[in-house]
């Protein structure tokens, strides 16, 4: 019997004795062919970096693709680690740190659920089905809609709040001074007089260039887009430790 296929039969038992109303849902090890058809419904754009093990959850009857979780490698910047496990993977000597931090951690970088399925508890059954068997001794995961959505919570992983970001505040600042609500960056027509607004454009760009996942971006429509998702995202961070085995 190969792993993924051991792995299968450790989501099938724990199904046989589920009675919740997502009953009809059947975790299995899936592929990121099923990530590329629900990605559409993901809040981020672009798939992740690397993934190293997905999870599809599917009508048990039909066998539709309700949803999917994606675990990737961990990126070796991540400060709110610090919060979950402090001076673990952080030290003197960064070789070291990046080695701990690729033995030992795992990411989930994806959890996307049809918006059919959604509030019914498929996402959190994701993420309770992946760290039963997880591929490492800890997992973590990053939120920008922890707060609305707050499923890595439900399932048991334990949450962080991120201190606002400096480059964040400054264009929070920067909104402010020309009495300009946050909303102004999702409103389209209302987006538009930024556009006209040297320095409130100035101010967007500097922004953009104070995050990898937005250095790359030219267009000012992609900077806006960016910065709104930002700054009204309350990000979460989330970590589970797996327990020592008896």
């Amino acid at each position: 019997m190969t792993p993924d296929s051991t792995i299968e039969a450790r989501f099938r038992a724990l199904d046989a004795g589920n009675s919740s109303p997502i009953h009809r849902i059947a975790i299995q090890i899936g592929s990121i062919a099923d990530y590329r058809a629900l990605s559409r419904f993901h809040y981020l754009t672009g798939p992740p970096a690397t993934h190293v093990r997905v999870l599809r959850a599917s009508e048990s009857a039909s066998g539709q693709l309700v949803g999917v979780l994606v675990v990737s490698m961990p990126t070796l910047d991540g400060s709110w680690r610090e919060l979950a496990w402090p001076g673990r993977y952080r030290g003197p000597d960064r070789a070291a740190a990046a080695r701990t931090i690729n033995a030992e951690l795992r990411t989930i970088s994806r959890v996307v659920v049809d918006p059919r399925w959604r509030a019914v508890g498929v996402a959190s059954r994701l993420v309770r089905s992946y760290l039963a068997h997880p591929l490492s001794h800890a997992t973590e995961a990053i939120a920008a809609m922890g707060a609305a959505c707050p499923f890595f919570k439900a399932a048991g992983m334990r949450e962080y709040i991120l201190p606002v970001r400096p480059a964040d505040a400054r264009l929070r600042d920067a909104l402010h001074a020309r009495r300009l609500r946050l909303s102004t960056l999702y409103d389209h027509p209302c987006a538009r007089r930024l556009t006209s607004d040297p320095f409130i454009a100035r101010e967007l760009r500097i922004w953009a260039r104070s995050r990898k996942s937005s250095r790359r971006l030219r267009e000012f429509e992609e900077i806006r887009s960016a910065a709104a998702t930002a700054l009204l995202s309350n990000v979460r961070a989330y970590a589970h430790t797996r327990a020592p085995s008896r």
